[in-house]
């Protein structure tokens, strides 16, 4: 679903944009209150506007919106982590095992490139740039085999997953490992969709094994961090 079918004009779909990327980036931690007052002063909007932006997001699952105090970032229990990463893995293994549909040559050049920003990304020890191109590969993937449904479920996910991420992440980054997108890639390029069902299966896996369901929640930080690019 995209924003322009939720009924955003584009000047909100700009704001909704950037309040995706702020939270899959991990820049908007969980439990940040988002003030319309504030927001509308940030992006040089009305409160009416932001409103609708806030309900548009807390349709995704990624803002909740509390009677008598506002909208804030979601914040997911362990019950409700295990279930999105559990759905994450049903509907991108499916997606390996029953592609809709080959990669074109187009998506093929697009997921390598993909690849490759997130190599230099990691070269450069760059979370937030690891956390995006990350998002993005198994975006562009579920659209390249699937359907505009599949990859509008998985888009979500990727996002509830990232809020996932920041509360319950062990010591060291989660982000997806170095080879994996490689060798997931190459097996869907070859069609050989028992080993890319099998590498998905086991990639996801083992971003839920680097989580401790037992970790505190982290403190929310400034809303302002989502000007940061």
């Amino acid at each position: 679903m995209t924003l322009q079918e939720e009924g955003l004009v584009p000047e909100e779909s700009v704001v909704a944009q950037a309040l995706r990327d702020a939270i899959l980036e991990r820049r908007l931690g969980p439990g940040s209150r988002l003030p319309e007052e504030q927001l509308a002063e940030i992006f040089a909007s009305s409160r009416g506007r932001i409103r609708r932006v806030l309900l548009a997001l807390a349709r995704e699952r990624i803002v909740v919106i509390q009677p008598s105090r506002g909208a804030f970032v979601a914040s997911p229990d362990a019950v409700e982590a295990r279930e999105v990463l559990a759905a994450r893995r049903m509907i991108e293994v499916g997606v390996m095992e029953r592609p809709c549909q080959p990669l074109t040559e187009e998506k093929r050049d697009l997921l390598q490139q993909v690849i490759e920003e997130e190599h230099r990304a990691h070269a450069a020890h760059d979370s937030v740039a690891m956390i995006r191109w990350s998002g993005r590969f198994h975006l562009e993937l579920a659209r390249g085999l699937g359907n505009t449904v599949i990859a509008d479920i998985i888009s979500e996910l990727i996002l509830r997953t990232s809020l996932i991420i920041a509360i319950y992440e062990r010591q060291q980054a989660t982000c997806c490992l170095k080879a994996d997108h490689d060798l997931l890639l190459s097996a869907v390029n070859a069609r050989t969709w028992p080993e890319a069902a099998r590498l998905m299966s086991r990639h996801l896996l083992e971003i839920e094994q680097n989580l401790d369901f037992s970790a505190p929640a982290p403190p929310t930080m400034s809303l302002g961090l989502i000007l940061r690019r």
